[in-house]
């Protein structure tokens, strides 16, 4: 995100208009610079996860699959690979992922303000959370 240009920003709200194509973000946002791993059911691909030492950048699970815990199971395995304090940043509003991070152990470490870049700079409000 962003900084912020004024403090005014918009609501805790995640509207799926906010999210990009993982096509038109993947490369802005750098994904091939993480470690990734896969999750399928027989050889169905149902998420993935990105993540460094110290950061799970990316978690996706197929909508057809929620509930069935692939984002546990995503989760598990970057935190057998990476080193704490582990960060994720999210947006505000995208209660679905923030309870399963905090079901997995992480804490809210700082709401942040700016902009999604690569949407005509929509206003954004973040939550940064920690697994220490």
């Amino acid at each position: 995100m962003m900084p912020p240009a004024k403090s005014n920003l918009v609501k805790p709200i995640c509207k799926q208009a906010l999210f990009l194509p993982l096509a038109a973000c993947a490369e802005d946002e750098n994904l091939m610079d993480n470690e990734i791993a896969v999750a399928q059911l027989g050889h169905q691909v149902c998420g993935f996860v990105a993540y460094t030492k110290h950061q799970l950048a990316w978690l996706y699970a197929a909508p057809s699959h929620f509930g069935q815990g692939v984002g546990q199971h995503l989760i598990r395995h970057v935190l057998s690979k990476t080193d704490r304090p582990l960060d994720v940043q999210m947006l505000d509003g995208n209660d679905r992922a923030k309870r399963l991070y905090e079901f997995m152990g992480f804490k809210l470490l700082k709401r942040t303000q700016g902009y999604i870049e690569g949407k005509d700079n929509v206003p954004a409000n973040g939550l940064v959370l920690r697994l220490r």
